[in-house]
């Protein structure tokens, strides 16, 4: 696989600068910060974009609230600077991350989204007699950030690109060795990154034709029960093995069922 080189010159020019910005404050415009920012916008955007290019930025704090929609999670908001460089170093790198996506892939994606996986799913479940639905436990606070970053060195080579990483990564709760926060732009795309390799694996390998992932939910559709109760230990121990992680109970029904209702009882 060619790895991605030479991106820093077209992330720090000052039109993508300015792109990052307008995208930033979306829907934010009239708060203090962008007003502030706003009254030097092209000091503070070249600023940030030397900042970049020499790897020199301090990133962080983190403001923190929970939320409760639809379960509990706590959400970290970067400073409004550090948001400006997620987006302008994605602005470049998206492309490069979605040329690993696998089809059946569809949160964090352009033209994707989640009433796109309900439609893929209706239409699985048509065709099958049997789903099994994995998720993992605790996604984004159980991402290996060793890991991650290996992930990252093997689609980029650009130092300085990976440098920044590898910064943003270590300026949230670095002690704990693992988590990514919810929140950043930058941790959308490193979380579905990462179970990229999950997709590939589960498309290649275990050779199954109907599957559907929305970030950490994912679903596999077969007419072979059995072959359903194997792949769930496969896949068990494939994320634990290969990427640290651990998922919940597995959901094993009959299509006709329905997604939604209570599981029945079936012995792995």
């Amino acid at each position: 696989m060619k790895r991605a080189g030479k991106l820093m010159p077209g992330i720090i020019t000052a039109d993508n600068m300015r792109l990052a910005f307008l995208k930033t404050i979306r829907g934010k415009r009239h708060t203090h910060g962008v007003v502030e920012f706003e009254q030097d916008l092209d000091s503070n955007l070249r600023c940030l974009a030397e900042e970049l290019r020499t790897c020199s930025r301090t990133w962080g704090p983190y403001r923190r609230f929970t939320i409760f929609d639809p379960k509990e999670r706590i959400i970290s908001v970067a400073p409004l600077g550090d948001r400006v460089a997620h987006h302008a170093l994605m602005n470049v790198c998206e492309p490069f991350f979605e040329n690993y996506q696998i089809f059946d892939s569809y949160a964090s994606r352009k033209g994707r989204g989640q009433f796109a996986a309900l439609d893929r799913a209706k239409r699985f479940c048509r065709k099958n007699r049997w789903f099994l639905k994995l998720d993992i436990r605790k996604y984004f606070d159980s991402i290996s950030r060793d890991v991650l970053k290996k992930l990252l060195y093997r689609r980029f080579k650009d130092g300085c690109v990976l440098q920044n990483f590898e910064q943003i990564i270590d300026s949230y709760e670095p002690d704990s060795g693992c988590g990514v926060p919810i929140g950043n732009l930058t941790s959308q795309y490193f979380a579905n990154h990462y179970l990229a390799v999950l997709d590939h694996f589960v498309k290649e390998q275990l050779r199954v034709a109907c599957y559907v992932r929305y970030m950490d939910d994912f679903v596999l559709w077969h007419d072979d029960v059995n072959f359903l109760k194997q792949a769930a230990g496969t896949l068990e121990n494939f994320l634990a093995d290969e990427l640290r992680l651990s998922i919940k109970p597995p959901f094993l029904n009959r299509c006709d069922h329905g997604m939604g209702c209570v599981k029945i009882h079936v012995d792995f």
